[in-house]
């Protein structure tokens, strides 16, 4: 009898210990941003896209304004650095989570857009 316990403990144990698998997901490479960003095309849709920060930066909504018409002017001077644009913050309030803004993160891939286009000298292009 107790010879059976043993085995079938032993054998239950090795049945959950061989059912665990586990899947790695490897992070996915970010393409190298080359050439100069466009604000029009390539920033400005970063925060009107989806349900992003024109959701409530919008005209007779929160203040700045981040639809396309506005964007350029609430966003530089204001929340530019030119001389250490990692230090923006456009760039580093957007990846934080803050009691409104919890949901809207910047991904990775946005983020470097940013970041690249300050950079650059943060154009009106």
């Amino acid at each position: 009898m107790k010879r059976r316990l043993i085995f079938l403990i032993t054998i239950l144990f090795s049945l959950f210990i061989t059912s665990c698998k586990y899947d790695f997901i490897l992070p996915v490479p970010e393409v190298p941003i080359t050439g100069d960003v466009s604000f029009a095309t390539q920033v400005a849709p970063i925060f009107s896209t989806g349900s992003k920060c024109t959701s409530c930066h919008k005209p007779g909504g929160q203040s700045p304004d981040y639809t396309a018409a506005n964007a350029y002017a609430a966003i530089v001077p204001a929340l530019v650095n030119k001389t250490t644009p990692a230090q923006s913050v456009i760039y580093t309030f957007a990846g934080t989570t803050t009691a409104t803004h919890s949901w809207k993160k910047l991904s990775a891939g946005e983020a470097a857009i940013i970041l690249q286009w300050i950079t650059q000298g943060a154009k009106n292009n």
